[in-house]
């Protein structure tokens, strides 16, 4: 018997500007994990359930806004999980 696995991805890996901008602003234009001050060309929309574990890009529930080392540091893991290892 052939069982064929895949996790169903949202289509919709990258946020919009738009989204990216105000949760930019709720972070008074700062990295949430590292606290550099970005702009809005240096930041990326991260997620925080990860996107390659299947979780949607949804910027009401899953978006931080993070400078592009850390967004590349978090890679698949949890948002909440890297967090904790960054502070340590």
């Amino acid at each position: 018997m052939r069982t064929d696995y895949f996790i169903v991805r949202d289509s919709k890996r990258s946020f919009k500007g738009t989204e990216k901008f105000i949760k930019l602003v709720e972070q008074d234009g700062k990295c949430d994990c590292c606290g550099d001050t970005l702009s809005l060309k240096e930041s990326v929309g991260g997620h925080i359930l990860s996107w390659a574990g299947g979780n949607e890009t949804d910027a009401k529930d899953n978006l931080v806004v993070l400078c592009e080392p850390c967004n590349s540091d978090q890679s698949d893991m949890s948002y909440e999980e890297f967090k904790k290892q960054y502070k340590q």
